[in-house]
């Protein structure tokens, strides 16, 4: 094991987060994070990511407003894989499938992390509707309109499977939302 003072630091943190786990009363599925990289580092991030996955957070979403992290993804795993050292369970990477790992032998919480940007929302909901008028894409339809069922069925295709957010955080002198997707913000406290 390490014994330096950011190692000591984060397994500090991660005691202080089990001790806590108890207290909660709703369950936390999905979390979304506004992320501003001048205003977050990347250990700051990986912090948020490691506490999620001790905390039983299915899933974490990092909603870059930069378009800085998206670009940084790989420094940001391997920021999260320097301090995860010792923490049992598995963080799976959207974007990166081949640097997921499991936890051998021990039971431990699995979180999906998904780094999205403005590019994530109305613009690829808009390339899927365009897809869908020129039949480009496959959607089954029973009528000759689509139903909100048929739809739905079709951007679950085009999106990964991520639920809807819980809680969305955002930190900042401006309350906005930089552009995450309306369904998104209201199922989200």
């Amino acid at each position: 094991m390490c014994n330096s003072p950011q190692y000591d630091s984060i397994i500090t943190e991660v005691v202080s987060v089990r001790e806590h786990v108890s207290s909660i009363t709703k369950e936390l599925r999905h979390l979304v994070v506004l992320v501003d990289t001048d205003q977050h580092s990347l250990n700051e991030l990986a912090r948020m990511i490691i506490w999620s996955l001790v905390f039983g957070i299915s899933h974490i979403s990092f909603y870059d407003i930069t378009g800085e992290l998206q670009k940084k993804e790989d420094k940001l795993f391997f920021e999260v894989e320097k301090q995860k050292k010792g923490i049992p369970g598995c963080i799976k990477w959207s974007k990166m499938p081949n640097l997921n790992g499991y936890t051998n032998g021990i039971h431990a919480n699995t979180i999906f992390v998904n780094i999205l940007s403005y590019n994530d929302g109305r613009p690829k909901l808009t390339k899927c509707i365009q897809e869908i008028s020129r039949n480009t894409m496959l959607c089954e339809k029973s009528l000759d309109e689509y139903t909100s069922q048929e739809l739905d069925w079709t951007f679950k295709s085009k999106y990964p499977l991520i639920p809807d957010p819980n809680l969305v955080l955002y930190t900042g002198p401006l309350c906005c939302t930089y552009g995450l997707l309306p369904w998104h913000i209201r199922f989200g406290k």
